[in-house]
């Protein structure tokens, strides 16, 4: 399911952007395992041929996301550089890379998120089975007492009722085996929620790692939008220099052509 979701959350993004074709694709977090999923982000469209790469999550897609905004942050220090005259192509170019850049580490940021979202669901639902689990043990503690008093009882009649020996033994031997059961279901049951505990431990672990590295992702994203939103402005002021500098140069040259006609009419 959250495979899907993701799909269709980069997909309806990169649509808007309308910069660059990238795909995420998001593996459900094991059930007992460590890895959190792998994502593949592919460049295409009109940055010069399509090619892809898969990152496995947590360190590597904030690396990507950082890479992504030192691109971005680059491409807006290109456009300071450009000439007057190439200005609008050199910078509407730069302006391009810097929104595939920020793309790229919206695509990561999306990423993350979905594997947040499944060590989440995860910890939840850890957190019932142990839930369940103590009240379980809770049950078969009881239980375990009720049996070892009912041993006890049994044992006080043996040594009261002496006529009795024979049946009191046998309701105590019934009652310790029936303790002893008990006891080996507890000791059974204490040890499935220490094994819950341990993976409650592990899991929340992990959430924490991801949702460090989520924020860390964040802030790389909002810096390569905001890279790109420069880079855009520029290349639009580049483009409106240029027409400036075009309508001059025709007004000046059609106040040259009327001044020389007028000189030839005077003589």
């Amino acid at each position: 399911m959250f495979r899907f979701i993701v799909l269709a959350t980069c997909f309806a993004a990169l649509a808007s952007a309308g910069v660059a074709k990238k795909k995420i694709v998001v593996r459900e977090p094991e059930a007992q395992g460590t890895h959190l999923g792998e994502v593949s982000v592919g460049l295409g469209g009109g940055l010069g041929g399509g090619h892809s790469k898969t990152y496995a999550s947590g360190a590597e897609l904030t690396s990507l996301a950082h890479t992504s905004a030192l691109q971005a942050k680059a491409a807006v220090q290109g456009q300071s550089t450009a000439g007057s005259q190439a200005a609008f192509g050199a910078k509407s170019s730069l302006a391009q890379a810097a929104l595939g850049a920020a793309a790229t580490a919206q695509a990561a940021l999306v990423g993350k998120q979905v594997i947040v979202q499944g060590l989440e669901q995860q910890l939840q639902d850890a957190e019932h089975q142990l839930q369940a689990e103590v009240a379980q043990y809770q049950q078969t503690e009881q239980a375990a007492q009720a049996a070892q008093e009912a041993a006890q009882q049994s044992q006080q009649q043996v040594n009261a009722l002496t006529a009795a020996l024979a049946a009191s033994q046998g309701g105590a031997s019934q009652a310790a085996k029936a303790a002893a059961e008990a006891a080996g279901a507890a000791a059974a049951q204490h040890a499935m929620i220490q094994e819950a505990k341990q993976r409650v431990a592990h899991l929340s672990e992990q959430l924490h790692n991801a949702l460090a590295g989520l924020q860390e992702t964040e802030v790389a994203a909002q810096k390569a939008a905001a890279a790109a939103h420069i880079a855009q402005s520029n290349a639009a002021a580049a483009a409106n220099a240029v027409a400036s500098s075009a309508a001059q140069t025709e007004q000046f040259s059609g106040h040259e052509f009327v001044g020389g006609i007028d000189e030839g009419y005077h003589h």
